[in-house]
């Protein structure tokens, strides 16, 4: 097994809390304090998990996808989205809503924007890191 399959376990494992925390019912959840804070909290879990699916596809043994690892990105996370909003629908009190589609789409795109300008991400931004992992 490859050493690049660790670099994919933190979206993997996001993606699923991501889901736990979509299927709490909403009798659950506290109240927000401020008007649409949620559209604020699906934007940071979305970059969150951007940042994560870019260090995953940008770790790939595939030279195509870890080349368009933004474009994958961008696509698997609003994908993601989409199904979350369907989810909602079937949890009591919880609805899908295109606006939080929107929130987590900005979140994706906000995520993979970090990812190209913090330093902490400098190596997986680099084509050498490709030769170090194989």
């Amino acid at each position: 097994m490859k050493k690049t399959i660790y670099y994919k376990i933190p979206a993997i494992v996001y993606a699923l809390l991501i889901f736990g925390l979509s299927s709490i019912p909403k009798s659950r959840m506290p109240e927000m304090a401020f008007w649409n804070f949620d559209k604020l909290i699906h934007i940071v879990e979305y970059a969150v998990f951007a940042l994560f699916l870019m260090l995953a596809f940008r770790s790939s043994n595939n030279a195509k996808i870890t080349a368009a690892a933004h474009y994958w990105s961008l696509v698997s996370g609003v994908l993601y989205g989409m199904s979350d909003e369907f989810h909602q629908m079937f949890v009591p009190g919880r609805t899908a809503s295109v606006f939080d589609l929107g929130a987590d789409a900005l979140g994706i795109c906000l995520g993979i924007w970090l990812f190209n300008h913090l330093h902490i991400f400098a190596k997986f931004r680099e084509y050498e890191f490709k030769q170090t992992t194989d």
